[in-house]
């Protein structure tokens, strides 16, 4: 049982993706006020990349998050595969200068969810995927900081803790 523990951020990442899609289905109708972003996986991925800013391992967990994310929720791959270790490997350099406090984190979180939703509207509208008005792009932004932030502060502690105590894949008997 201890040599699953390095992979209790990996099955968290899970849950945190189903607990996604459940909040997508059931409360569609307030994200569909303003347009705004349900990120709660990506917030959950740049919360981890700012806890643990020196496990590189942390960017291959973000790459398996965004390809299970992107055959989840949008059915191809490449937009959460390319862009939550792109965020994962930036926050993680960006952990390195910010304070350690929850405003700090909060604010590059918040930062990297308009890059994220951005990134999105950019791919899906250049692949034709999808045609969303530039415009409907700046009125998601308010709505999706909010969705943002109420996620990242609900989720900190829990993020911390895992981040802190269980390390992906990281043997913590090494250093007991």
């Amino acid at each position: 049982m201890r040599s699953l523990q390095k992979f209790s951020l990996a099955f968290a990442m899970f849950v945190a993706l189903t607990v996604n899609g459940s909040l997508s289905f059931y409360l569609h109708q307030f994200f569909s006020f303003g347009n705004a972003s349900n990120l709660l996986l990506p917030v959950s991925m740049m919360l981890i990349a700012l806890f643990d800013d020196t496990n590189a391992k942390e960017i291959w967990l973000a790459l398996g998050a965004g390809v299970v994310s992107d055959i989840y929720s949008f059915g191809i791959i490449g937009i959460y595969a390319v862009c939550l270790p792109l965020l994962c490997w930036l926050l993680q350099k960006v952990a390195r200068f910010l304070p350690e406090v929850f405003w700090a984190r909060i604010l590059a979180v918040l930062v990297a969810a308009i890059l994220v939703d951005s990134f999105t509207w950019l791919v899906l509208n250049v692949t034709g995927l999808s045609n969303i008005a530039f415009t409907s792009l700046l009125q998601s932004i308010f709505p999706t900081l909010i969705w943002s932030f109420i996620f990242a502060a609900a989720t900190y502690r829990l993020w911390w803790n895992l981040a802190r105590d269980h390390p992906f894949m990281i043997n913590l008997e090494n250093y007991r």
